[in-house]
């Protein structure tokens, strides 16, 4: 019956609020730990250009330069960056350096998992759910989401940590392929399996209007197929796995059924060996994959926030196998209408060895949580990010978004 699983939970009917839209909040994640001094890094400095060869690093001569790196260096975009660059221009996108786990981990897992849970330290692994899980749960309380169908949304096969123990969330890899199609006694056979009155029973009907809501606003063709997915405002994706879980994001937006946050994973960054042949090839489809996504939201900028972010960033020094370790501080990406951007945020700590942690790793300067909790803050309406990110002290702002 379906060419892709859709996963869900249930969720409490309410009433909007008047005045109280909020962004539609994207999260990308990178996974494996993406080489931010391979992305975006000072090309002119003589430790970064030491510590690496030309091939693992962005040169004067191809990288792409952005006329305003901090601490007065030549900060380039690797060269495969070109449409970010492009928003990067036009002030839409913001690179924050220099940020990550306050805790040093170098386990992704770990890392990962920390990150997920919004917490830095080891002990608040127990959390039992995720930040975006508490996020979305104050904005239920709060009756942000109202009847919404589908306010949450994973683009993969499973909820991630980050929106572990949420029950109102939904998750399919492809909308594309989504090819459920409820007949009435489809729909009565699964209806029939539960006793009504019972929570399993008021659950699987909320499932259903789930499905409902999104098979019903999904194109087919005359044999019942989900028709291809057509972009807008010229904007071309590449053919990926990426892609294709951002045109479900980007359909979702479109179809009107009330979506407030979206996740994305983007994994293949841990580049231990090879990384002269793999990081630009998935640099380029990253790049390419959220200009098309972007682009192709035009109409939706000013009530669009995407958050790109990975577990750590990667050594200095690159190892003997042409690739680079597990290291610590990394970069972030914020992209939307309300974004300061054309400009790297955060303090930049330097690269000589004694101001690299542990004398290896790039430092962090910037908790990631301070990025995170000013985009719920100024974009999405939310003050209480201390119940969001418990143990957290609410720094100054980064000044990454603009309300």
């Amino acid at each position: 019956m379906s060419a892709a699983k859709l996963s869900w939970a249930s969720f409490d009917d309410g009433v909007v609020p008047a005045g109280t839209a909020r962004d539609t909040l994207v999260l990308v994640f990178l996974r494996g730990g993406i080489d931010g001094l391979h992305l975006l890094g000072p090309a002119d400095d003589k430790d970064y250009v030491a510590a690496r060869p030309e091939a693992l690093r962005v040169t004067e001569a191809e990288g792409l330069a952005i006329g305003n790196g901090p601490a007065k260096l030549d900060f380039r975009l690797h060269k495969n960056a070109a449409p970010l660059k492009e928003l990067y221009d036009a002030k839409h996108l913001a690179f924050i350096h220099a940020c990550g786990l306050t805790n040093g981990t170098r386990s992704h897992f770990e890392a990962m998992d920390l990150i997920e849970r919004g917490v830095a330290d080891v002990a608040q692994q127990r959390l039992a759910n995720g930040w975006l899980s508490r996020f979305a749960a104050l904005e239920q309380q709060r009756g942000v989401y109202g009847d919404a169908a589908v306010p949450v949304f994973a683009a993969s096969d499973s909820l991630p940590t980050s929106m572990l123990g949420l029950p109102f969330a939904a998750s399919a890899p492809e909308l594309g392929r989504f090819g459920l199609w409820w007949g009435d006694g489809q729909r009565k056979a699964i209806e029939d399996l539960y006793v009504k009155g019972q929570p399993m029973h008021e659950q699987a009907e909320r499932a259903l209007r789930v499905v409902d809501a999104i098979g019903s606003r999904l194109p087919r063709n005359g044999k019942g197929d989900v028709e291809a997915y057509e972009a807008q405002h010229g904007a071309t994706y590449p053919d990926d796995d990426l892609s294709k879980r951002l045109q479900s994001v980007a359909r979702l937006m479109k179809m009107d059924v009330g979506l407030r946050v979206a996740s994305v994973d983007y994994g293949g960054w841990d580049t231990h060996q090879d990384q002269t042949y793999h990081f630009p090839n998935r640099l380029n489809v990253l790049a390419r994959a959220l200009h098309a996504f972007y682009t192709d939201l035009s109409d939706h900028h000013q009530r669009l926030t995407v958050l790109v972010i990975s577990e750590f960033g990667r050594r200095l020094k690159a190892n003997k196998s042409a690739g680079t370790d597990h290291g610590h501080g990394g970069v972030m990406m914020a992209m939307g209408g309300n974004v300061h951007g054309g400009k790297v945020h955060g303090v930049w700590p330097g690269l000589a060895s004694e101001q690299l942690d542990s004398r290896v790793d790039l430092a962090v300067t910037t908790d990631y949580r301070r990025v995170l909790a000013e985009a719920l803050r100024v974009r999405m309406g939310q003050g209480s990010v201390d119940e969001i990110f418990p143990g957290f002290a609410n720094e100054q702002a980064v000044g990454v978004f603009r309300a």
